[in-house]
């Protein structure tokens, strides 16, 4: 049985209200952070941007942008869902078409290396940031703790 979001964000970094230019200060701030506690391989930093360039993870919800990066298995050690709330978007080039830019009110970085994982949670998070009340209340939250909460009320 697949993890809930929630089940990694009770230990992973959730970043609120920080400000970042762009997703590389974005990448470097998770990959820093992960580093530390010795949750990902010295690539991880470069991998993820690697990968963001090609396989762009940027969609445009309607009401908020979502960015949901994550690079291949291999560059993690010990898995991990970092959650960022910037203080202003951040610029992702769209999913849908790389030559569109959206702005990204919540990014979800997947840190995970278990393939079936990932899949199981791309499409748990697909779920969750359909539900625009749930966003418009986690956009809202300035403590983790209650971001955990909410999110768990929703089931996730």
């Amino acid at each position: 049985m697949e993890k809930k979001v929630t089940e990694y964000l009770q230990y992973s970094p959730i970043l609120l209200g920080e400000q970042y230019q762009n997703k590389k200060e974005v990448f470097t701030a998770v990959y820093n952070l992960a580093k530390q506690k010795g949750w990902v391989t010295k690539d991880f930093g470069k991998k993820i941007l690697e990968r963001e360039e090609i396989y762009p993870t940027g969609i445009d919800q309607g009401t908020f942008g979502i960015a949901i990066p994550h690079t291949d298995p291999e560059w993690v050690k010990e898995e991990f869902i970092t959650l960022l709330v910037p203080e202003r978007p951040v610029l992702f080039q769209r999913m849908d078409d790389k030559e569109q830019e959206v702005q990204v009110d919540f990014i979800f970085i997947l840190g995970l290396n278990q393939p079936h994982e990932q899949l199981a949670m791309l499409q748990n998070l697909m779920q969750l940031i359909q539900n625009t009340a749930l966003l418009e209340n986690l956009y809202k939250q300035t403590k983790r703790e209650k971001l955990i909460l909410l999110l768990q009320d929703y089931g996730f």
